[in-house]
């Protein structure tokens, strides 16, 4: 059996795993993420993952999901099957315990997201995954986004839980691959403004700028869907108004909403890198700026 599937089966079938403390994981950090004598980014691999819902912010953020990064896209120690089971790992992740908000399971789904996104930019500079892999990821994200209900940004015990940014840094990788289609343009798009429109709280910790990295990933692409994306600003547009009547519920979508639109006009202007596209978008972002202010 495969390394990375053994030790995942073993984490899931409920026996005893005896992991390593944070003093090894700190080494190779230290060492620049060399992988320790006598043993395997593989069969490490799973226990990172499985750190990806601890607590422990230093665990969980700086040790974990750092040397996954780092053996996953920038020393490429784990090959395309190495990652598959780890994916199949993630996007389960993404579905534990959802629809609890206030509870720590979060972390694991957030940051099993986020570690998703590096190997879909690991796929985009060196494809591997097949087509039917692709929409897989592409629809386990969307599903995540739609209901993940516990939108906490940063808490000052646990750390970053950041669920709808770092499930925006997954879209905003899928959405720059060849693979994605003028629908699932459209698909990403509409399932970002109806997080923004029911959100239970307002994004106030950055979200907005993580989020509109996947429109602006979107409006540089060579088959970009210029009137899927005029037509999205119509819907935002109208979110974006002022609510009559006013409730709570509906301030908070409409700045929501406000916000990642303003957060997309500043990506798309300060990024001086030639596209059509995104001079297209930019155009049709400010008429509908102007029409809201």
């Amino acid at each position: 059996m495969h390394p990375c599937l053994a030790a995942a089966c073993l984490l899931l079938s409920g026996i005893p795993f005896q992991g390593h403390d944070k003093a090894y994981w700190r080494g190779i950090v230290e060492a620049r993420f060399e992988v320790p004598a006598g043993a395997t980014a593989q069969a490490l691999a799973p226990e990172l993952v499985a750190s990806l819902g601890s607590t422990d912010p230093e665990m969980r953020d700086d040790l974990a999901f750092s040397i996954l990064t780092a053996w996953t896209y920038r020393q490429k120690r784990l090959t395309p099957d190495d990652l598959r089971p780890i994916i199949t790992t993630l996007e389960t992740n993404l579905r534990k315990d959802i629809g609890s908000p206030g509870a720590d399971a979060v972390l694991l789904r957030s940051f099993s997201a986020l570690t998703l996104s590096v190997i879909a930019a690991r796929d985009n500079d060196a494809p591997f995954l097949s087509a039917g892999e692709f929409d897989g990821l592409l629809d386990a994200a969307l599903a995540y986004l739609r209901d993940e209900r516990d939108t906490r940004g940063f808490d000052a015990a646990k750390g970053w839980m950041h669920s709808a940014a770092h499930t925006s840094d997954l879209l905003k990788f899928l959405a720059r691959n060849p693979r994605l289609t003028p629908a699932g343009q459209g698909r990403i798009l509409a399932a970002l403004l109806a997080k923004n429109r029911e959100a239970a709280a307002p994004f106030s910790q950055g979200e907005d700028e993580r989020m509109a990295r996947v429109p602006a990933s979107i409006v540089r692409r060579a088959d970009f869907d210029r009137d899927g994306f005029r037509a999205w600003l119509t819907a935002a547009a109208v979110a974006a108004k002022f609510p009559e009547p006013a409730t709570p519920d509906a301030l908070r979508a409409e700045q929501n909403v406000r916000h990642l639109l303003m957060a997309l006009w500043t990506e798309l202007s300060v990024d001086e890198r030639p596209s059509d596209g995104a001079d297209a978008a930019r155009q049709a972002l400010r008429d509908t700026l102007k029409a809201l202010f």
